[in-house]
């Protein structure tokens, strides 16, 4: 691992752009880390609050995000400002430590050499190197949840859990506590850690200490509470269409893309994933009869984590990046428990991953050149900090009104750059209702309506700014 980890922090700053794409979760996080600092927590809070809440869908985003990976990012950010490139090795390090404590967790539960190899096969899987390069919180999250796993074998370590020490429980808890405040499908830890406790209290009911056992959870509890008491966020956030309907509808297509491209396999799909799902399958019941106590809590963890982050009604492949390891795990676990003479079944194992590490390779060779080519022209990604936008950055920042409120198809980031509040829609009307000021992209529909200068002005709506890629409208509000 120490040879390989180096490898790994190469590769993915090697697929690092220049800039910041626009997908805009990155400007909130990034505005909660730098209220940290100001002191302004309540007015980032606010500003969003009314993003939201003036967007044609007001269910796009949640208020503010759960503060634990703004604090994490928040000493860099003042020790670095916001300089991408730099910022973007903190998740680096994330995935580094991930694969680190990862690597411990599952070396306890199948051979040596299978270990390394599920890590190595991740390690250099695409869709994990390029994450990255975007500032958003699933890799945190992997590695909290790494980290918590690891803790929770230590806490079992020749005993039930029951008779671990407080002090032991009491960090338990805190590091569930941690899980949930980087992403709130971490809540599945808890379940995960009530899993291990439901089989090692199997006859011992009457014998447990009943306050060891309840530790863990109310540890979490106050935790949970006191969190929200510094920092407030939305424990439970309300997304537009959410539920259980929206899990299942993305396993019928989304999701299993995104597991074919993890598993550096993209295309997968007929026989081939039919096989892979099956693997997994196997791999789950032969653990779950051979090793339940170590392998419950993965499993419960893994279903709890995909079935929660998949209601949320958008669609991303990331969503399921903390669930594919454990998914690998489960199917390497099956291949290595094939009955061959001498335990071949690991080797069987070990020669898969090499297999499937080979075949992700080139695309890995493929986009890091993509990728240094870039940086080597000087080519900043297509986002906020692209040379076209600087200046309708600055036309908003020099000719409205702090209070002014400014249509803009990613509303976030218009703040994050502004420090305006915004409107995101593609109705007309609400834009024309809600906004002071339209900065419009030429030629372009997305997020907004494109308004031609002959509707503009038949609206009495006047040009306060333009150039070849942008028009910045004043609007003039409807007639009652």
């Amino acid at each position: 691992m120490l040879l390989f980890l180096p490898i790994v922090w190469w590769m993915a700053i090697q697929t690092h752009r220049l800039g910041h794409s626009w997908g805009d979760d990155f400007a909130l996080y990034l505005r909660q880390a730098r209220s940290l600092l100001d002191g302004n927590v309540g007015q980032v809070i606010a500003d969003n609050h009314f993003n939201v809440d003036n967007a044609a869908k007001p269910g796009f985003s949640p208020y503010v995000y759960p503060w634990g990976w703004p604090m994490l990012l928040a000493p860099f950010v003042r020790l670095f400002g916001i300089d991408y490139a730099r910022l973007k090795l903190v998740e680096v390090a994330a995935l580094c430590g991930f694969l680190w404590v990862f690597h411990e967790v599952i070396r306890a539960r199948m051979p040596r050499w299978v270990a390394f190899g599920v890590v190595v096969s991740l390690g250099t899987t695409l869709a994990y190197l390029v994450h990255t390069d975007h500032l958003i919180s699933e890799l945190p999250y992997m590695l909290v949840v790494a980290i918590t796993f690891w803790w929770l074998d230590r806490c079992r370590h020749l005993r039930r859990l029951d008779q671990a020490s407080q002090r032991r429980l009491v960090v338990l808890g805190l590091l569930a506590v941690a899980v949930f405040n980087v992403r709130r499908e971490g809540l599945a830890i808890v379940a995960a850690i009530a899993a291990v406790q439901l089989l090692d209290l199997r006859g011992h009911w009457r014998t447990a200490d009943r306050r060891r056992v309840a530790t863990p959870y109310v540890t979490f509890v106050l935790g949970v509470i006191g969190f929200q008491l510094l920092v407030p966020s939305s424990l439970v956030p309300s997304y537009d269409e959410a539920g259980l309907h929206q899990t299942w509808k993305k396993l019928q297509g989304p999701f299993r893309e995104a597991f074919g491209d993890q598993l550096g396999l993209p295309g997968l799909h007929g026989v081939a994933l039919l096989v892979i799902f099956l693997l997994v399958v196997a791999g789950v019941i032969v653990r779950l009869w051979r090793a339940p106590k170590q392998d419950l809590p993965l499993f419960v963890f893994a279903v709890g984590s995909m079935t929660i982050a998949g209601m949320i009604p958008a669609l991303s492949d990331r969503y399921l990046l903390a669930v594919t390891p454990f998914a690998l795990y489960f199917a390497v676990q099956a291949l290595a428990a094939i009955p061959l003479p001498r335990h071949a079944g690991r080797w069987v194992a070990v020669a898969a991953l090499a297999v499937l590490t080979a075949l992700h390779l080139p695309d890995v060779t493929d986009a890091i050149d993509a990728a240094s080519s870039s940086r080597d022209k000087g080519q900043i990604i297509d986002g906020p900090e692209a040379p076209y936008v600087q200046p309708a950055w600055e036309a908003i920042r020099t000719l409205t009104h702090q209070d002014d409120v400014v249509a803009f198809q990613k509303v976030r980031a218009l703040t994050f750059y502004t420090d305006r509040r915004g409107v995101q829609s593609s109705d007309l009307a609400i834009v024309q209702q809600r906004a002071d000021f339209f900065m419009m992209r030429r030629d372009s529909t997305f997020s907004q309506p494109l308004v031609s200068t002959r509707e503009g002005e038949s609206m009495g709506w006047t040009v306060a700014w333009q150039d070849d890629n942008w028009v910045l409208w004043r609007i003039v509000p409807p007639s009652p």
